[in-house]
């Protein structure tokens, strides 16, 4: 017992003289000055600014993404941002040229390469030079004037004014627009405000030079970016006219390099030079020359690349968008091949960023001050400066970035102290200041569960600078996504006298409203188009619907909208590209029943810029004849009411039949006004009434014709149109529902004769398939015993009721239903469809006439048709059940 005792004694004498050389060594090691301090390198300004606060975020390695120009071989780019992104290789800056800018400037703008596949699949390709208003875009009294020109040709003055493009752009800009919408107005039009930095590069058409877009509206810029000549029209852009870049630079690697990347990965899609039987179109040729223009300098800017992806698209086209799926992943593909290098290249660059790994010594002591107990105890087991290890600078440098990366601290850094031999590390941490108060400013339409997140998370202790600002920016983006699309943070303040955080929010109010570009048309046609006004909060939605409202009138050839800051107001930017409103239109049709007639059409399309349109046509054809001036306006000041005014002169000869024997033919001559005016129902339907006075005269020298007379018709309409459909001709979808009432008083109207009459149609297409449309119709209409030969319901031909001769069947009273089956073939150029038909109907004179069965006729019918750029061409076989089979055939759109 003795012995164990005295060792006892001894063994904590050893301690105890240990722990007393220890504590001396420590308080030497702590007296001592640090021999080196190590800290962190910072960015020089923080993404947010909070003033009253230093912080500023850690810097790192800058890497730039540059995308080439190449068309549909562009769309490899998504293949490699989707491989960045899976393997989290961080992309800081994106520059790209043509279809490199428009898939950088959407990746720049917050989408995924996920999504941006997504949206590529959506997009039309083959109707993307189309700039024609969608139909359910337009009112009601503008599809009642359905395409019917072959030719168009507007004037400026009385000059034939001659298009740049067969595109001016509209329907690339709208794809864009309603997409980059958000992204580009929290930008505030400096696009080093996106979410990831981005450049555009484009041509100037007027000084040849490259241009380097980096603010303005970032759908113009991507759309300016990839105005291929002959194809796309110039994008007017300040006092430039610029076209696709890849014309001065079409990998601009320098553009990235001169904006602070150190590392830029390049993707280089280049078309190839094209095969002689592959030049044909004018934009072919032009296409050809700038491939050859931009060979040289791109392989130039390849060799500035640190590394350069080129995906093996062997001889894919660069306007063949029919393989999107294998474009993308043949970029992945060259990606992930180049995987090894890219992060090779990144971690070498980030030793060369932190500085030389040093060793520093032995630890002996590793020391907190100003660190939390807590942080320290979840940190430790990741920390690489340990006690008992040989230490180097990147193990100091790591636990500074985990220190960092909680979002407590202004500033984090080591003092070194010792020998190499017997070292102490301290860490010192400089918390952030304690929050006792927060005030949100201006933010009216934030839910309160935000508000309330936003403000237990500013008082929290100690303050996380990061999950505050997240939950700041959730209160962004909830409302963004809501429809606030200009709700910003404002500033962020820290007033340290009274501990208190303030947060100001600016819910997007428009301060007022200008117009850019309406030379000639008024500012209030326009602006009763868009839905928002001055002192109305942004609403991106309704912005993009006044857009479409705007470009559907069919006065402009672009519309955009952009806001821009003007005393700390939102004024919104509406720009318009007026067109040329003197048309002179041409147009042609033939068929085997009818034979052949043409119009000509003079047509002013704003006059007096209140988008009053006056035309003046003319038709002659073997059995027609007409000429009508016309007046009309799609919509009365601010109102939806429209109104039209005709004078016309019309001559129509039609076969007479007899129990389907043909007796002869007769003409019907009309003179007269028609007045009209109606209520528009939004965009589907019109309810009008209509005045008509007119002198109709009937001839023909069939001796048992005995509707030969003259007549002074005066009559009121009421009319209701309920117009659905989507596209003519060939409606894919939509309802097209149509009635009238009709009455002629000889007492209170002077006309020759008293009559009433009224008509109903319903009409509806519905797809089954991708292929297949099927369009179930009835058509009714019955008058009184005075109702005028003149104004007898007809019904036969082609499109009526094959198997009959155009208005073969007459009657005061008549039906017809009937169901048609479409088939829409695989390929699209051209258009080819292949209709059956069933229809049933009767007609009969008399109103007391009895309905027997033996009066309904049947026809069954097949068509081929085919949509041409010269209307339809359209081939039938039919056969009238129990009487007759009829081939048609007809070319041209109807007038």
């Amino acid at each position: 017992m003795k012995i164990l005792w005295l060792q006892g004694i001894r063994s904590g004498f050893v301690w105890g003289l240990l722990s007393i050389l220890g504590a001396a060594v420590l308080s030497y090691l702590t007296a001592q000055s640090c021999e080196s301090i190590i800290t962190l390198q910072r960015e020089t300004a923080p993404r947010v600014n909070i003033e009253g606060l230093n912080y500023r975020p850690v810097k790192s390695i800058k890497v730039g993404l540059v995308l080439s120009g190449g068309g549909a071989r562009g769309l490899a780019h998504i293949g490699v941002l989707k491989a960045l992104e899976e393997h989290r290789i961080p992309v800081d800056l994106i520059v790209g040229t043509s279809i490199g800018s428009v898939i950088g400037g959407f990746y720049a703008a917050g989408y995924s390469a996920d999504q941006i596949i997504q949206i590529v699949h959506n997009i039309d390709w083959e109707n993307l030079f189309t700039d024609e208003t969608y139909r359910t875009n337009l009112f009601v009294s503008q599809k009642n004037i359905p395409r019917r020109h072959v030719v168009q040709l507007r004037f400026d003055g009385f000059i034939p004014y001659i298009p740049t493009s067969i595109s001016q752009g509209q329907k690339v800009l709208q794809i864009l627009y309603s997409r980059l919408l958000k992204a580009n107005f929290q930008a505030a039009n400096n696009f080093d405000n996106l979410k990831i930095p981005f450049r555009a590069v484009a041509t100037d058409l007027l000084s040849g030079r490259r241009v380097v877009l980096n603010s303005g509206d970032l759908a113009e810029a991507m759309n300016a970016s990839m105005a291929v000549p002959l194809l796309f029209a110039p994008v007017e852009w300040a006092d430039m006219l610029l076209v696709d870049g890849g014309i001065t630079d079409n990998l601009p690697v320098d553009v990235a390099r001169d904006l602070g990347a150190e590392f830029i990965i390049a993707v280089d899609a280049t078309s190839p030079l094209r095969e002689r039987h592959e030049i044909r179109a004018p934009w072919e040729i032009a296409d050809q020359v700038t491939t050859i223009m931009m060979s040289g300098p791109t392989e130039e800017r390849r060799q500035e690349a640190d590394v350069l992806i080129v995906p093996d698209l062997g001889n894919q086209k660069s306007g063949d968008f029919s393989n999107i799926d294998s474009i993308i992943q043949k970029g992945y593909q060259a990606a992930m091949d180049k995987l090894d290098a890219i992060r090779r290249n990144l971690r070498q660059r980030r030793k060369n960023l932190w500085g030389e790994n040093r060793y520093l010594g032995l630890a002996a002591r590793v020391h907190f001050e100003g660190i939390p107990d807590s942080i320290h105890r979840t940190l430790q087991k990741r920390f690489r400066t340990r006690e008992g290890d040989h230490i180097y600078r990147l193990d100091v440098l790591s636990d500074l970035r985990l220190l960092d990366q909680t979002g407590l601290f202004q500033d984090v850094r080591v003092c070194v102290k010792g020998t190499p031999g017997e070292r102490m590390f301290v860490f010192q941490g400089t918390l952030f200041p304690r929050v006792q108060q927060v005030q949100l400013m201006d933010g009216q339409e934030i839910p309160d569960s935000l508000r309330q997140r936003v403000i237990q998370t500013a008082l929290q202790r100690p303050f996380n600078i990061q999950r505050f600002l997240e939950a700041v920016e959730d209160i962004r983006n909830t409302l963004i996504e809501e429809g606030y699309t200009l709700f910003s943070i404002e500033g962020i303040q820290y007033l340290p006298e009274r501990k208190e955080l303030v947060v100001r929010f600016n819910p997007g109010t428009i301060s007022r409203i200008e117009i850019i570009g309406n030379r000639r048309t008024r500012r209030s046609i326009i602006l009763r188009e868009f839905p928002l006004k001055a002192g109305d909060v942004f609403k991106g939605d309704a912005a993009v619907q006044g857009i479409q409202n705007i470009y559907s009138t069919g006065l402009f050839d672009r519309v955009s909208v952009n806001v821009e800051k003007d005393d700390g107001g939102n004024v919104l930017i509406i720009k318009v590209k007026e067109k040329h409103y003197l048309l002179m239109r041409l147009g042609a049709h033939a068929s085997l029943e009818r034979k052949s007639d043409a119009f000509l059409e003079f047509l002013e399309d704003n006059l007096f810029g209140q988008s009053i349109k006056m035309s003046l046509m003319g038709i002659i054809g073997e059995y027609r004849r007409e000429a009508e001036l016309s007046l009309y306006t799609i919509r009365i000041f601010n109102t939806l009411l429209t109104s039209r005014l005709r004078l016309y002169y019309r001559e129509r000869v039609d076969q007479y039949f007899r129990d389907f024997e043909l007796q002869g033919t007769y003409k019907i001559i009309r003179r007269g006004i028609n007045f009209s005016i109606g209520q528009q129902i939004q965009r589907l339907g019109l309810i009008s009434a209509e005045l008509r006075m007119e002198g109709v005269s009937t001839l023909s020298a069939i001796p048992e014709f005995r509707h030969s007379r003259t007549l002074h018709l005066r009559s009121l309409v009421i009319r209701s149109v309920v117009d659905k459909r989507d596209r003519l001709p060939f409606p894919n979808s939509g309802i097209y529902n149509r009635w009238f009432w009709e009455s002629g008083s000889s007492r209170l109207l002077l006309s020759s004769t008293s009559y009433t009459r009224i008509f109903l149609g319903l009409e509806g297409y519905y797809p089954i398939s991708k292929h297949f449309n099927y369009h179930p119709f009835v058509f009714a209409g019955s008058g009184d015993v005075t109702v005028p030969f003149t104004e007898y319901f007809g019904f036969g031909g082609q499109f009526l009721f094959p198997g009959l001769y155009e208005r073969e069947k007459l009657g005061r009273q008549f039906l017809l239903t009937g169901i048609e089956l479409r088939y829409r073939f695989p390929f699209r150029l051209p258009e080819t469809f292949l209709f059956f038909k069933y229809a049933v109907g009767g007609s009969w004179e008399r109103p007391d006439d009895r309905i027997r069965r033996s009066d309904f006729l049947h026809s069954i019918s097949s068509t081929l048709a085919v949509n041409t750029l010269l209307g339809p061409i359209q081939f039938t076989v039919s056969r009238l059940v129990n009487h007759r089979t009829m081939v048609y055939f007809t070319i041209g759109f109807d007038f």
